[in-house]
């Protein structure tokens, strides 16, 4: 047994993301794997007194609907819609739940793009390296 630092876990959890989505096109793991990474780099911005990135697009999205609307979206709601592919992909809560529909792509960029900001953010506080796919994935979302 050996004692890992969950910052080491979300950068594994990062990267992977990364691979699954450039080099594998392997949608539902690179879901999975950045939305591990931002949660988990999430609360590293937390802890540094930041605003996840999460949280930040959630405040968002809930004023814009309070403009729209006249009323304010839940915080529940908007974490439901956001959490959506996350979730629906790794669980299943019986047999009319077998089927999603989702641009698995689109989903893992938005997770991904969610979780480079918070290591991004992160930087500041902890030594973190800009590897070559976090750069790729940064200039390409630009």
């Amino acid at each position: 047994m050996e004692e890992i630092k969950k910052i080491t876990i979300a950068l594994e959890l990062l990267d992977s993301a990364l691979v699954h989505y450039y080099d594998t096109q392997q949608y539902f793991s690179a879901i999975q794997c950045a939305g591990a990474a931002e949660e988990i780099l999430g609360r590293y911005v937390t802890h540094y007194e930041g605003e996840s990135a999460f949280e930040r697009l959630s405040l968002a999205t809930r004023r814009v609907s309070r403009l729209l609307n006249g009323e304010e979206s839940s915080k529940k709601s908007i974490s439901y819609i956001m959490n959506f592919a996350k979730n629906s992909t790794k669980h299943m809560n019986n047999i009319d739940d077998e089927t999603i529909i989702i641009d698995s792509k689109d989903e893992a960029n938005d997770l991904l793009s969610r979780a480079v900001e918070n290591y991004y953010y992160l930087m500041q506080y902890i030594k973190l390296k800009e590897t070559k796919n976090i750069q790729r994935f940064n200039h390409e979302r630009t």
